[in-house]
């Protein structure tokens, strides 16, 4: 297979699998186990295989990661309807970043900058599940069915009452012991890349691959 023939984001994903079945079918040829590389790479995009099943993903660097995307499901186009506001919709994400604290607006050296004065995120799944835990990515009728049969949400408005909450990685959802949890549902979250802008999406690592982008790389 001709890696050169890849390009990606505009081939889509089954073109991508296409050539990864081609390749498979060729006579295999031995190669010393010390000239096999751990990892394919090829200007910034990498296939590696992620399951047993042969699943495979292309990963892409974000070198920009002070904007966040927090995508309320799997589904990259529709547009939410504005609650309040009929024939409305909004992104199917909001955004969500750290503001650098004291930060001057009005003495911005770089004015131009719409993400001047905040922080690079290095966690983008921790970002986005505080966002979630808080209630700002539950919407009715938009990903209800993301909420499992049984689980107990928080009175809207009440008071964070949770304390001790993690991630998905077993990290403290709030670096700050003293700030607490507002316990709404946080759904296995997944990091791919829309637009050269890291995007959390709910869904298992094989999200990306079924959306036809690329997952973030690490």
């Amino acid at each position: 297979m001709n890696l050169s023939e890849v390009t990606y984001p505009k081939d889509t994903k089954n073109r991508v699998q296409n050539l990864l079945v081609q390749e498979a079918r060729r006579t295999p040829r031995l190669i010393p186990r010390w000239r096999k590389p751990a990892m394919l790479t090829f200007a910034g995009l990498a296939l590696a295989g992620t399951t047993a099943a042969g699943v495979y993903v292309a990963l892409a660097p974000v070198d920009d990661k002070r904007d966040i995307r927090c995508y309320y499901r799997a589904d990259l186009t529709t547009r939410p309807p504005v609650v309040g506001v009929p024939g409305e919709t909004k992104n199917p994400y909001i955004t969500t970043g750290i503001f650098i604290t004291g930060f001057d607006t009005e003495n911005n050296p770089n004015p131009e900058d719409k993400n001047a004065g905040m922080k690079q995120v290095v966690d983008p799944i921790n970002q986005c599940s505080r966002s979630w835990d808080m209630g700002n990515m539950h919407q009715t009728g938009v990903n209800d069915d993301l909420i499992p049969e049984g689980f107990v949400s928080p009175t809207p408005g009440a008071m964070p009452t949770v304390e001790g909450v993690k991630d998905q990685n077993g990290k403290p959802l709030f670096p700050d012991p003293a700030i607490k949890a507002s316990g709404n549902y946080i759904p296995f979250l997944t990091a791919c890349v829309v637009d050269n802008t890291v995007a959390v999406i709910p869904g298992s690592a094989e999200v990306c691959a079924q959306l036809g982008i690329p997952a973030l790389e690490k």
